[in-house]
C-alpha cells in the first residue's frame, strides 16, 4: 500500500555542471545591471532623478541631452532591476537607497565607483590577453578615464566619512601630531591619486601641510582641480612623482600610504624612501587589504574580489617596470608587510585596531 510521502517526488539534486552555469548566469547579470548603473551615473540619470523629482521617460532625456529611445530602454531595465519605481502615468521614481548609493559621493553607501570598473577593465582586456602571453605589464593607461573614476571614487567615502573620526583616533600620537597647531605638522599623502585623503585631512587640520605623490599625471590634474574647489589648494600640493625612489621633498611628521603599497612593482622602495623621508620621530601609516592571514580557496566575497582584482588590475599595473616585486591583494598580509618593513630599514610594525571589511592598518617606525 502506497503513502503519500511514496507519492511525493524527490526534487532533482542540481549537477555540479548546472550549478556552476547558474553562477554564471548570476554573474553575467550581474555585470549587465553593473554597466546600466553606469549609463546611469555618467549620463547623470540618476542625479536628475533626485535632484529635479521623478520623470517620464521624455522628461529625463529632455533634463539629461539624451536619446529618448534610449532613455526609455534604460529606465525600463532599472524598473526591472529594482532600482526605480514606476507609476501607472509611466513616471519614474529612485527607489529607497538609491540617492545615497548612486548619486551623493560622499555618502558612506555610495558605490558609483564600482560601475566604473567593470568598462575600466573591460577596456584594458586586449592588453591583459598579450600581457599573460608575454609577461609584460599593463599601464593604468591602458584602462582608460574611468579607471581613474573608478580608483577615486571607491575609497573617497572612507576618506570623507571615516579617515579623521574612526580610523586616526586609533593611532593616538599620529593624530596628537597632527593636531598640535604649535608645531604644524608635514604629511605625505602616498599614492595620492586625485587627492581625496589629502584634502581631507588639510580640511581637518588646517595648520597642517600635505604634499600627496603620484606617478599617473590625469590622477594629479583632476587631483588639483578637488583640491582648488575644497578651498585647500595653499596647504595641499599634488605633484606626480615616482614614490619608489627618493621623493623631492622630507622632514614629513607622517606618510600614509593609502591602498596602494600592494600595487606597486618595488615596494620595499616605496617605503625606504618613505621611512628616509620622515623628521626624527615620524610614522608611515599603512592602509592595504585585509585578507586572510593565510591563503584560502575557496574565499568569501571580499577575498574572491580581492584575487579577481589582482589579476585584471593590480598585478598588470604592478608589472610595467623592469624586475617588478608587484605583491597584489591576495598576498599582502601581515607576514609580508613585516618582512617588507624589514627590509625597508624599519624596526617597528603594529597592526592598528581598526575593524573594516576590506582594509588593515599598519604603523610603521623606526
Amino acid at each position: 500500500m502506497s503513502t503519500m510521502l511514496d507519492q511525493v517526488e524527490e526534487t532533482p539534486t542540481p549537477s555540479a555542471a548546472e550549478e556552476v552555469s547558474g553562477r554564471l548566469f548570476l554573474q553575467t547579470l550581474a555585470t549587465a545591471e553593473l554597466l546600466n548603473a553606469y549609463l546611469g551615473v555618467e549620463l547623470g540619470f540618476y542625479r536628475s532623478l533626485s535632484k529635479d523629482g521623478p520623470a517620464t521617460a521624455a522628461v529625463l532625456a529632455e533634463r539629461s541631452g539624451a536619446d529618448l529611445r534610449y532613455t526609455q530602454e534604460w529606465l525600463a531595465q532599472q524598473a526591472v532591476a529594482g532600482l526605480l519605481t514606476v507609476s501607472e502615468e509611466a513616471v519614474f521614481s529612485l527607489c529607497d537607497g538609491v540617492h545615497e548609493t548612486l548619486v551623493d559621493e560622499t555618502s558612506p553607501f555610495y558605490a558609483g565607483g564600482m560601475a566604473y570598473i567593470a568598462p575600466a577593465m573591460g577596456r584594458a582586456l586586449p592588453s591583459l590577453v598579450a600581457a599573460f602571453r608575454s609577461g609584460d605589464g599593463v599601464p593604468l593607461t591602458s584602462y582608460g578615464a574611468d579607471a581613474v573614476t573608478a580608483q577615486g571614487a571607491l575609497n573617497r567615502p572612507a576618506y570623507e566619512n571615516s579617515l579623521i573620526d574612526e580610523w586616526l583616533p586609533q593611532v593616538p600620537e599620529v593624530q596628537a601630531r597632527l593636531a598640535d597647531s604649535t608645531r604644524p605638522a608635514r604629511v605625505a599623502d602616498l599614492g595620492a591619486g586625485v587627492g581625496w585623503a589629502s584634502i581631507r585631512l588639510a580640511e581637518a587640520f588646517p595648520h597642517i601641510s600635505v604634499d600627496g605623490y603620484d606617478l599617473d599625471e590625469e590622477s594629479i590634474a583632476r587631483g588639483r582641480r578637488y583640491v582648488a574647489d575644497r578651498g585647500v589648494a595653499g596647504r595641499v600640493d599634488l605633484e606626480v612623482a615616482d614614490i619608489t625612489r627618493p621623493l623631492p621633498r622630507d622632514g614629513y611628521d607622517v606618510a600614509f600610504f593609502f591602498e596602494c603599497l600592494h600595487d606597486l612593482p618595488h615596494p620595499v622602495a616605496a617605503l625606504e624612501a618613505a621611512r628616509r623621508s620622515l623628521a626624527p620621530g615620524g610614522s608611515v601609516i599603512v592602509m592595504e587589504e585585509n585578507v586572510a592571514e593565510n591563503f584560502t580557496a575557496p574565499g568569501d566575497e571580499v577575498e574572491r574580489f580581492m584575487a579577481a582584482a589582482g589579476t585584471l588590475w593590480c598585478i598588470p599595473q604592478g608589472r610595467t617596470e623592469t624586475g617588478s616585486e608587484v605583491v597584489g591583494p591576495l598576498e599582502i598580509r601581515p607576514a609580508r608587510m613585516q618582512r617588507l618593513s624589514e627590509t625597508a630599514g624599519f624596526t617597528s610594525l603594529e597592526i592598528v585596531p581598526i575593524e573594516h571589511p576590506f582594509w588593515r592598518f599598519y604603523r610603521l617606525q623606526g
